[in-house]
């Protein structure tokens, strides 16, 4: 069966362990990575099944340091004789590409910190990489802690999946063929939307919650950016002596360096560019969404809304509104009064 409760015994509709684990150090991921929360707990909750229980969660991949990893067998040894550990590993420019898209999203916390966000289609190399693309040493570990038998290392390549799709390769491994598939999480955004995420992510712009809403829903068209197949032969060269150490060790490979090295799905010529056309795709795209749903405020629904948080205490809420009031009809004299009389109840606050 699958365990998927949270901590609080209920279920957000997705089977995974993702609210077990947590950062070792609060909002970062670099250096130390994640560990488990609450592993005790998490045991006698496994406990009360007896049967073979599945957990799974991709933010394993992050437990970069081996004690961490030492915790999970010692706390799981205590009622299950026999723990196996499933992974799919991806290519590392390819991984890279994928992983900093989810970056690119609102509060994805460990992707800024592991991945940065430059608003290139493929990051440039940073050490700070390491902890989670050289495989060996990070799959290494658990390997060292479970046991060469325990652990098995799937490539995430999908011309080398059953089915060519990862969940029905995951359940053959189990045995399981009568399983019914789910929705897929982490929809792709188009490469511009993943572009303005990165921008609005390292900008200082408040109410950036706000933000991402009107990037998620502009109708940009699907265009395909690309790195040049030398730069992502570039990026991968920094990992092949790390592949060659796992494929190895694994012993059992279709290729030398565990992934396929054949890069021709890249072209010649990087198609990551802002050229004239995007830009004017992007403004357009903009505006239209602005315009629609954006600006189709009018001063009483703008003074309605100053008034409504100014009755709250919520002041400075109620002094944006009355910006917006102010740029509509610089010189209402209402809106003047409003401002006067926002301004004198948030100094009567902070003198109180």
């Amino acid at each position: 069966m699958f365990f998927y409760q949270k901590q609080n015994g209920t279920w957000n509709g997705f089977p995974d362990l993702h609210d077990w684990i947590e950062y070792v150090h609060k909002g970062r991921i670099v250096p130390q990575g994640a560990r488990l929360s609450n592993g005790q707990n998490l045991l006698a909750r496994l406990a009360e099944f007896e049967q073979d229980v599945i957990v799974s969660s991709e933010n394993f991949s992050f437990f970069f340091e081996r004690q961490n990893i030492e915790e999970i067998r010692t706390i799981l040894s205590r009622q299950f004789d026999q723990i196996e550990i499933i992974c799919y590993l991806r290519r590392q420019d390819q991984h890279a590409i994928s992983h900093a898209q989810e970056g690119s999203k609102d509060q994805r916390h460990a992707e800024y910190d592991l991945w940065g966000n430059h608003s290139d289609i493929l990051p440039p190399y940073d050490p700070r990489f390491d902890l989670y693309l050289d495989y060996s040493k990070r799959i290494g570990m658990w390997i060292d802690v479970f046991g060469e038998d325990a652990v098995k290392v799937r490539c995430f390549d999908r011309s080398r999946l059953v089915g060519n799709d990862a969940v029905a390769d995951f359940f053959s491994i189990l045995g399981v063929s009568d399983y019914v598939g789910g929705s897929r999480r982490n929809e792709t955004k188009t490469a511009l939307q993943t572009k303005l995420g990165h921008l609005l992510i390292g900008s200082s712009a408040l109410n950036k919650g706000k933000l991402f809403t009107l990037i998620n829903s502009l109708a940009l068209p699907e265009q395909e950016m690309q790195p040049s197949r030398h730069q992502a032969e570039q990026f991968y060269s920094h990992y092949q002596a790390s592949n060659l150490a796992l494929a190895e060790r694994l012993g059992v490979s279709d290729f030398p360096e565990f992934f396929s090295t054949d890069f021709s799905s890249y072209p010649e010529q990087s198609s990551d560019c802002w050229d004239r056309e995007t830009v004017e795709a992007l403004l357009q795209a903009l505006f239209c969404e602005l315009g629609d749903n954006y600006l189709r405020l009018t001063l009483n629904d703008l003074l309605t809304a100053a008034a409504l948080n100014k009755d709250l205490g919520n002041y400075s809420e109620s002094f944006r509104f009355l910006r917006f009031a102010k740029a509509l009809q610089p010189n209402s004299p209402r809106v003047q009064k409003e401002i006067a009389d926002v301004r004198r109840l948030a100094q009567n606050m902070t003198n109180a």
